[in-house]
């Protein structure tokens, strides 16, 4: 994607960032600048306040899926897929009187499907509009700003409907730590089946914050949306590093990649990693 002057483009979106960064720690909606940045950024206090330990809360259902793929590859999935309905049965009855058919294999039962990720789409959140009225200050910045997000928007919504990802926040989180990974590493995208896992992962840990459940529709979408535009931008700016072999704006697309990384997953951008072919969290 051709966009003329990335360096601004750049530096629109680092003030952003800047804002928002550093803020982990606020507890009121006014504090350290959540009304400007931060508050562009989660839509509400109590989105910004849950999504407080969604990384910490990601990062052990991780651990959690890696237990189990090695568990599968040791025991084979219908044997470990077997435990789990065992383990789930005697969780839903609260008895011990059935024995597990393999005794070997310790698996939780299956998580509980609750969708605290799913939201219902409101025609009147213009994220686009939002994007370009807080980071750009003339007409052809905001112009710019709202072409780079139009275009990604319209392609992750064609991923997310093939993938059956639409309306819910763990497919932006997946696409947002994707495309930010990949531009701080400058390295190649992991692999759709890394994908797949990262976001099955992300599924299951948004399900595992209750108070996510309270969070109006509309943030999330607004949050979700917000990913998008993120996303885009990274990968404008980094493409058009790339394009025109420029060692420094390669330079300045990884810090603004590891700052939006602390600033949405509240964690070091180091701690993101590829091993063994799958997304590791530190």
């Amino acid at each position: 994607m051709k966009i003329g002057n990335f360096k601004k483009l750049a530096a629109l979106t680092f003030a952003l960032a800047f804002l928002s960064c550093g803020i982990t720690n606020a507890q009121t909606p006014n504090a350290y600048g959540y009304s400007t940045g931060y508050g562009t950024v989660y839509g509400s206090f109590g989105l910004a306040s849950t999504m407080q330990s969604m990384y910490n809360v990601s990062r052990a259902q991780m651990q959690r899926s890696t237990a189990r793929n090695a568990m599968i590859k040791k025991w084979g999935l219908a044997a470990v897929e077997k435990a789990e309905r065992e383990a789930g049965s005697r969780s839903s009855t609260g008895t011990k009187t059935s024995a597990p058919s393999n005794p070997e294999i310790f698996v939780p039962p299956p998580p509980v499907v609750r969708n605290h990720g799913v939201y219902r789409p409101d025609p009147s959140v213009d994220t686009g509009k939002a994007l370009a009225d807080n980071l750009g200050d003339t007409p052809e910045e905001k112009a710019l700003i709202k072409r780079i997000y139009a275009a990604t928007k319209a392609g992750y919504e064609k991923e997310a409907a093939l993938k059956g990802w639409q309306n819910n926040i763990a497919a932006g989180l997946t696409f947002f730590t994707v495309t930010a990974m990949t531009v701080y590493h400058d390295a190649e995208e992991p692999s759709d089946e890394a994908v797949n896992t990262y976001y099955k992962v992300m599924n299951v840990a948004l399900d595992e914050m209750p108070e996510l459940a309270t969070v109006a529709s509309k943030d999330k979408q607004a949050f979700n949306n917000m990913l998008i535009g993120f996303s885009g931008m990274q990968v404008a700016v980094y493409l058009e590093a790339k394009q025109n072999n420029d060692a420094d704006a390669l330079a300045t697309s990884k810090k603004l990649a590891g700052m939006l990384i602390e600033m949405i997953l509240k964690t070091d951008p180091e701690n993101l990693r590829i091993e063994n072919g799958q997304i590791v969290m530190k």
